[in-house]
């Protein structure tokens, strides 16, 4: 035989995959016992006094400022208010509100007046912190 003919080949069978499948019913589970399989909130600071700082809650909202007892304090950052903005789920989305801070939130190059849609990697602004939001 030459190299230039080539025997002839059977075509492959290939197995039916088209099969179905009984699946039994099942219970759609209402929001809140779907709390505990969420993922957490997270934001990096990535620029700013607080550079590298890290903040994680497992709930549905997670507060930024400057004072001790928002789950991201802004301590070093005197330009971010007490309580300054949030981070909130609802239905699988993720919102961005200013707190009614002195020096405004921004998301991009806009401050925001009212609540924004987010989504993970989204950078935002709070004095003179910049922020990575990442739910993980």
């Amino acid at each position: 035989m030459r190299p230039d003919e080539h025997p002839a080949e059977e075509p492959v069978k290939l197995p039916d995959l088209t099969q179905t499948y009984d699946t039994p019913d099942t219970e759609v589970l209402p929001p809140e016992a779907l709390r505990e399989f969420s993922v957490p909130l997270a934001v990096e600071v990535v620029g700013g006094p607080m550079d590298g700082h890290r903040a994680r809650v497992d709930g549905d909202a997670l507060t930024l400022g400057r004072h001790l007892e928002n789950d991201c304090a802004l301590v070093l950052d005197p330009m971010v208010s007490g309580r300054h903005a949030r981070i909130a789920r609802e239905e699988g989305h993720y919102w961005l509100e200013d707190l009614e801070s002195r020096n405004g939130t921004f998301f991009g190059d806009h401050r925001i007046d009212e609540r924004v849609l987010i989504t993970p990697g989204a950078t935002l602004y709070v004095g003179q912190t910049r922020l990575e939001f990442m739910p993980r």
